[in-house]
């Protein structure tokens, strides 16, 4: 393919890519239209809330920023050939890579030398892929499975693409499974968000915050949206963890920080915690 050629095929991709973030801000004052910045209606929604038996956390009415943001939609594992004591493979359908360690890795009974113990073999790159440009998440993870998540200068990605699940069973690391978006490029200025609390009123709104529930924690991070033409795009999302009182079991929820827009299951999410 000559100079030329590759010119014109990034200049159609990155058109691509502007009209359709064209058309989400378009949409934006429609997907709003269910919200409201009117006090009462503000108070209403809160007295709802109350009344519908729903614990929050401390909220912000306060927005921020952020972009949205382009990963190149490659297989990033096809050259890896360094690695040490793992049986390998990926799957095209979701994009993951899989290892199998050959001999497990034990680990400490202490929760806290284990977890040191975790982040060293993540930071091996005989073991694993990438592994430094992945940070811990707590609130994700539970003895069994460790979850780190891509950091960028931009943030964290908290999205299956982007994540990275060491998988521990009787104190010794067995396998993992891992998404990596490569390098993130940003596509558009910086763009306000709406705050933690408008996030929280859609999700109720729209009926993702049920009865009797608690949530157990809000967080502004990056997650995917959707890919065009061979191009990953993110944007910034209020991701959720609600809890049900009764079951307690937990799920996790996204709202588009952009639009108000309540993400559904079509994207993948992240790890439940499953105690």
């Amino acid at each position: 393919m000559d100079h030329r050629r590759i010119e014109w095929l990034f200049f159609v991709i990155f058109l691509a890519i502007s009209i359709f973030l064209g058309i989400e801000l378009w949409r934006t004052p429609i997907q709003l239209s269910g919200t409201s910045s009117d006090p009462n209606t503000t108070t209403n929604i809160s007295d709802e809330i109350k009344a519908d038996n729903i614990d929050l956390p401390s909220l912000s009415e306060d927005t921020a920023s952020g972009y949205y943001l382009a990963a190149s939609d490659q297989n990033y594992f096809k050259n890896i050939k360094n690695l040490r004591n793992v049986n390998t493979s990926y799957s095209s359908t979701d994009k993951t890579f899989y290892a199998v360690l050959q001999r497990a890795v034990n680990l400490s009974t202490d929760n806290t030398k284990a977890l040191e113990q975790v982040k060293a073999f993540k930071n091996n790159s005989h073991y694993v892929p990438f592994g430094k440009q992945y940070v811990y998440v707590d609130e994700l993870s539970d003895d069994s499975n460790y979850v780190f998540v891509q950091n960028s200068k931009f943030g964290k990605v908290y999205d299956a693409s982007a994540e990275l699940i060491i998988k521990v069973q009787k104190h010794q690391i067995v396998s993992y499974q891992q998404g990596y978006l490569g390098e993130l490029s940003a596509v558009r200025e910086l763009q306000s968000t709406i705050s933690s609390w408008k996030a929280i009123q859609n999700l109720y709104i729209y009926r993702e915050l049920t009865n009797n529930s608690k949530v157990i924690w809000i967080k502004l991070e990056y997650s995917k949206l959707t890919e065009v033409r061979n191009s990953i795009i993110l944007l910034p999302t209020w991701v959720v963890e609600i809890e049900n009182k009764t079951t307690k079991t937990s799920s996790i929820k996204r709202v588009n920080a952009f639009t108000g827009q309540v993400i559904q299951s079509s994207i993948r999410v992240v790890l439940v915690k499953s105690f």
